[in-house]
């Protein structure tokens, strides 16, 4: 995002264009042209759009353009930093929706795997749990090493593997901490069987309503301080989200 060097990358129809890592984000599809992804069948290395740096790439437009996770989420990951950590905010569905309103925040992606664990340890902390600024920056900075498509490309959602997060910061686990550790694995277990309730394509916003909504039942046996997910989760992007799932949903308007 800090090379200001125009890079040059060629659509499918072999013409060149001029992508400079200052120019705006579509926040649907492609992040640099707003059309549509393409998963690929196995990874391979691709200039970035925006930082021209190579990367192995497991999606590219269908002009050919991928993006990668840094400049996917770089500018909002800072925003979701310093949101999270000076909120009053004691609902975890109200918090993300939140963030999910910033112009920043695209309509899918990995930005969704670092806010996670922010929201829920700063809800957390407003709702009277011992929990650090510090805290709150390494859940985010670890749920950004999660990378875009974990759901379908490791067989879990980031969304789950924020909660993991966020809850593993809460009980100190380590890998070194026996009980700890094996009490987290089990919470993770009872995240990722909501999600896997659904036969769908990745809907971000589904996936992080049912992670904080499973967060906060988990919370009331394992947490001193019970979480709340009570929030608006009526959905308002249906026509923005070509994969939704319509009456399927818990969330259908």
């Amino acid at each position: 995002m800090n090379d200001t060097k125009p890079s040059e990358t060629k659509d499918k129809a072999g013409s060149a264009t001029e992508i400079n890592a200052s120019m705006p984000k579509s926040m649907t599809g492609c992040m640099l042209c707003g059309k549509p992804l393409e998963y690929l069948k196995r990874d391979r290395p691709e200039p970035c759009v925006f930082c021209n740096k190579t990367l192995t790439a497991n999606a590219v437009c269908e002009d050919g353009h991928f993006v990668c996770d840094d400049c996917h989420g770089s500018d909002m990951i800072e925003v979701a930093k310093h949101i999270c950590t000076t909120t009053n905010a004691t609902d975890m569905i109200d918090l993300l929706n939140q963030l999910r309103s910033h112009p920043l925040f695209p309509l899918h992606g990995p930005d969704h795997h670092f806010s996670v664990p922010g929201v829920i340890l700063a809800c957390y902390r407003n709702s009277g749990g011992s929990i650090t600024d510090e805290d709150i920056i390494t859940a985010i900075d670890r749920g950004k090493s999660v990378p875009g498509g974990a759901c379908g490309f490791l067989g879990t959602c980031g969304a789950v593997l924020g909660v993991g997060i966020a809850f593993g910061i809460i009980f100190k686990s380590s890998p070194l901490t026996a009980k700890p550790r094996q009490k987290l694995q089990h919470l993770m277990q009872a995240v990722l069987a909501e999600q896997g309730k659904y036969e769908s394509a990745r809907c971000c916003q589904r996936e992080t309503w049912t992670a904080l909504e499973a967060a906060a039942a988990l919370s009331k046996e394992h947490l001193q301080v019970e979480l709340k997910a009570e929030g608006d989760v009526k959905c308002r992007q249906q026509k923005k989200n070509k994969e939704c799932i319509l009456k399927a949903c818990p969330y259908f308007k």
